[in-house]
């Protein structure tokens, strides 16, 4: 199978604006600006494994809006489903320390991005898309964007396209209980469910990744993918299972790790590979991310992860990269 040149990932969430510094921030004069979310994370992995990708969003009619805007247009992810207005860009500050380590705190209460709502979902056209991802942070930031992530996830299934929901679940956003509801509201639309192994624990409390995958996989999901930092991942699906060792050869930023996964096994799904190629596939694209710091640059190229594959003798994943034709991404912002 090679993957329609034209159809889309689309991936809808909010991506803020990172000011950061190194520890302690409390002592910290100047302060770096960027920008991450785990809906820009995820379409810019798959953008750089060749596959088109397209973020649905809003953004405040302000200057970080324009900023974004502006540094969004350098990355060749479809723009076309990002609107401004209903409030300010999200803003986070981070404090890194060593080994990878960091902290954040956010500032996103009435957000542009919380505003987002069904009426948005319901204007987008779904013949496009090759996949929809939704998740948890989607789900908490706002009723509105949690009514909106639910509509895509029913959008998605009505024009059978492949779902997949990573739980990101966020203390400071809201409690476990209420996180648990809203992930089993939208699981049963699922196709693929990613998580943490520590916040899929606390969210639904097994702590072994076998009894996880098993427990999404009877609330519908497909296909189970969990990450497990420094032991790797396991994946489970109806037929059977499977586990990856991690592959990084040293340690440098995590933030972003399970995004950049999240984002070559999605890659893996477009391709239409097994569930155990997709898991190899997101391996290296995380340990390729981990290598280096950012959650969104350092996320590696194409050529890059067909290399390190080759490397490790994944030739299943070799073969899936050399399926794809490399295509650009195109659109232009919309307003209402």
């Amino acid at each position: 199978m090679h993957p329609n040149p034209t159809s889309e990932f689309l991936s809808l969430g909010e991506v803020m604006i990172e000011l950061w510094g190194r520890s302690p921030l409390a002592k910290a004069t100047n302060l770096e600006r960027t920008y991450s979310g785990d809906v820009l994370n995820i379409a810019v992995a798959v953008r750089r494994l060749g596959l088109p990708s397209a973020i649905v969003t809003r953004l405040g009619e302000d200057p970080f809006g324009d900023y974004l805007m502006e540094e969004w247009s350098k990355l060749d992810v479809n723009l076309t489903h990002v609107k401004r207005g209903g409030g300010p860009t999200g803003v986070y500050v981070s404090e890194y320390g060593d080994l990878g380590s960091y902290e954040t705190w956010y500032y996103r209460k009435g957000s542009a991005a919380s505003t987002i709502s069904r009426k948005d979902i319901d204007s987008i056209n779904l013949d496009a898309a090759s996949m929809v991802h939704i998740s948890g942070i989607s789900q908490a930031i706002s009723d509105s964007s949690r009514s909106a992530t639910h509509r895509l996830a029913e959008r998605g299934r009505e024009h059978q396209k492949p779902v997949s929901f990573d739980l990101n679940y966020r203390a400071r956003l809201w409690a476990p209980d209420a996180a648990r509801e809203a992930a089993e509201q939208v699981i049963p639309l699922t196709d693929i469910f990613f998580a943490g192994g520590e916040e899929g624990t606390t969210i639904f409390g097994p702590d072994d990744p076998a009894d996880l995958a098993d427990r999404a996989l009877e609330l519908g999901a497909n296909i189970a993918a969990i990450s497990l930092a420094e032991r790797g991942a396991y994946v489970a699906w109806k037929d059977g299972s499977f586990g990856v060792k991690p592959i990084a050869r040293c340690l440098e930023g995590l933030q972003g790790a399970g995004d950049a996964f999240a984002g070559g096994f999605a890659a893996g799904v477009i391709l239409d590979q097994e569930p155990s190629t997709c898991a190899r596939l997101g391996t290296v694209v995380a340990g390729l991310k981990v290598e280096h710091q950012g959650p969104l640059l350092s996320l590696p190229f194409k050529a890059e992860v067909r290399s390190r594959a080759d490397e490790l003798g994944w030739h299943d994943v070799t073969h899936a990269l050399d399926m794809v034709v490399s295509t650009s991404s195109s659109g232009s912002v919309s307003t209402s």
